[in-house]
């Protein structure tokens, strides 16, 4: 398992101008307007270019640009789900340590030489070599490219991985015409103008501006393509981005959240919504011996509102979901019903954790088999309240009682009183416990509530669940922390509560989340273990099932969702794009205009 955490964290390493008051100036104002609601171009902006080599640059807004330039042999579409580009066929072996690929056959590059299985060994080859590559963690189980001709070649991976495919997303480049550069020479623009994708570069002007002309002897050409040129002004920064489609100077942008705001209920404006790749979530302190007990962590759970989060902390800009994965993909379990909240539970299962707290204290048990032990023996709280009871509640044996009242000494008869006891608190259920028990269990408990000041949206999301955890009787306290102090508190365990955030993989892999909650289980190990190994899309479905059932069973933490992301559309624009994180701009090819 250690190679595949480390592969995994490698993978996420992978990512209003006041105008003139006087009358000619506004008549000039409405004259650039519609000048530029009327381009021959669809206008994009990107951050000004280190390098136009999508191996070697490193800024997200020029791989976006870059994405039309040069296409991969795989790709993510709208829901995150893998598909076939440059790709014919292909296959993987049965240890998943083999993918045989066979490329498409009208491949051409821009200058109409065609795309072969060599520039796909090239191109990771020089991946590798260039350890700063955006794309180098997605090559790092890669062992090697065998060629087989022209069009096919079997690439090797070190490790056994289920979503290997899924890391063979980088561009490809042209062998020809970089092969034998040097370093420096591998970034000059003047080398970096031939790729295989729906756009051809026209026109380059280092730092400036570059304009791209439709591909019509793209391979993936259809009907539905526009014959626009892409016009793409370079910029200082990325607010420089958001005002020039303010002023209807670019008329495609992706707009952070904290600037969306500016283009609501704008006319001008058209707002593509979709699911990013930020993550955010509660995790809990194991070291803490009420959060080790599943019964507390129920109550919790049962008691936050995420609904009443997603609508007040988030501004229902979070896509609720229960598990760190695309709420879209193939492999998220849109069936399971989460621990929503509701009070009644939340505190059925804090008089649950009277007895099952107790029972550790006295027994020393660990948390998985005390907190399954009351779980299912008593009520089946999470779905309809109704009685049910098995051997937990039932009364001792009769030989035990028999034993106990044949003793005869005064220290048999202590031990015998304490026997009852215990065989009082064996038979109750938590509907036998009072209110003042689960008071008395509380009453030292304050759950520190850790968050980072600099992120409104989980500063209010923890504001909220003190309020929820207050409700039941649960004292919070919450600590807003920089961002060096949230580093520590987390290294020391110095919190209960921590509102947490994360960028997912590049791959629908969760393995790497799951590890960083500090949850020790054998079988959620074997889980992952087995998700690591799967070789079938069916297999990893199953599994990630079970993973998604168990965390939920066992309240392993509390799942927020999945940040949107935006791009934003000048409203003379028809048509939608498909986009994702990995290519804003996907779908571009066919967005129509008004002339």
């Amino acid at each position: 398992m250690k190679k595949v955490v480390k592969l995994i964290s490698l993978l996420l390493a992978m990512m209003v101008f006041v105008t003139g008051c006087n009358s000619d100036t506004d008549i000039k104002s409405k004259e650039e307007q519609t000048s530029k609601k009327t381009s021959e171009y669809i206008n994009l902006t990107m951050l000004r270019a280190t390098t136009i080599n999508p191996i070697l640059n490193t800024d997200k807004s020029v791989s976006y640009i870059l994405d039309l330039v040069y296409d991969s042999l795989f790709e993510f579409d709208e829901n995150y789900n893998i598909q076939p580009k440059l790709v014919e066929s292909y296959s993987i072996s049965s240890n998943n340590k083999k993918i045989n690929i066979t490329l498409k056959d009208n491949i051409k590059w821009h200058d109409g030489e065609s795309l072969t299985a060599r520039d796909v060994k090239y191109t990771y080859e020089l991946i590798k070599k260039n350890k700063d590559s955006a794309y180098n963690s997605l090559v790092s189980n890669i062992s090697g490219i065998t060629v087989h001709g022209n069009k096919e070649l079997t690439i090797n991976f070190e490790d056994s991985y289920s979503f290997s495919l899924e890391t063979l997303i980088f561009p490809i480049v042209s062998k020809s015409k970089l092969n034998g550069l040097k370093d420096d020479d591998l970034e000059l623009a003047k080398n970096n103008l031939i790729g295989s994708g729906a756009y051809k570069i026209k026109t380059y002007e280092d730092r400036d501006y570059m304009i791209l002309e439709p591909n019509k002897d793209y391979y993936d050409l259809n009907k539905d393509n526009n014959n626009k040129e892409v016009y793409v002004k370079m910029v200082p920064d990325s607010e420089s981005q958001t005002e020039m489609v303010l002023s209807l100077d670019s008329d495609i942008s992706k707009v952070t959240l904290g600037s969306i705001s500016k283009f609501i209920d704008n006319d001008n404006f058209i707002i593509n919504k979709y699911q990013g790749k930020d993550y955010d979530y509660v995790m809990f302190n194991y070291d803490n011996k009420y959060l080790k007990n599943l019964d507390m962590r129920k109550a919790i759970s049962f008691a936050i509102d995420r609904n009443s989060i997603i609508r007040d902390a988030y501004s229902n800009r979070v896509k609720l979901s229960n598990f760190p994965l695309n709420s879209t993909s193939n492999y998220y379990d849109s069936d399971l019903k989460p621990l929503s909240y509701n009070t009644e539970n939340a505190q059925n299962y804090l008089k649950k954790a009277v007895l099952s707290l107790s029972d550790i204290d006295s027994s020393q048990n660990n948390d998985v088999n005390s907190a399954e032990g009351i779980n299912n023996t008593t009520n089946n709280i999470d779905s309809d309240n109704k009685d049910k009871t098995d051997s937990k509640n039932k009364t001792v044996s009769d030989d035990n009682n028999k034993d106990n009242t044949d003793t005869t000494s005064n220290a048999n008869d202590k031990d015998n009183t304490s026997d009852n006891k215990n065989d009082e608190q064996e038979k109750r259920t938590f509907k036998d416990v009072k209110h003042s028990e689960v008071k008395e269990m509380l009453k030292d408990v304050t759950f520190k509530i850790i968050v980072n000041k600099n992120n409104t949206e989980r500063v209010k999301a923890a504001n909220i669940i003190s309020n929820n955890l207050d409700e039941i009787g649960i004292k919070t306290e919450i600590k807003d922390l920089n961002e060096d102090e949230m580093k520590k508190a987390l290294d020391e365990k110095d919190y209960d509560l921590a509102l947490m955030g994360c960028e997912l993989p590049a791959v629908s892999d969760a393995t790497y989340v799951l590890n960083q909650l500090g949850y020790s289980d054998k079988k959620l190990d074997k889980y992952l273990k087995k998700l690591q190994n799967a070789t079938s899309e069916d297999e990893v479905k199953k599994i990630y099932k079970n993973i998604q059932k168990y965390v939920k069973e066992k309240a392993i933490f509390i799942s927020f969702g999945i940040l949107d992301d935006y791009v934003v559309l000048n409203g003379r624009l028809k048509g939608n794009l498909n986009s994702n994180d990995f290519n804003v701009y996907s779908g571009i090819n066919t967005i129509k205009m008004d002339e």
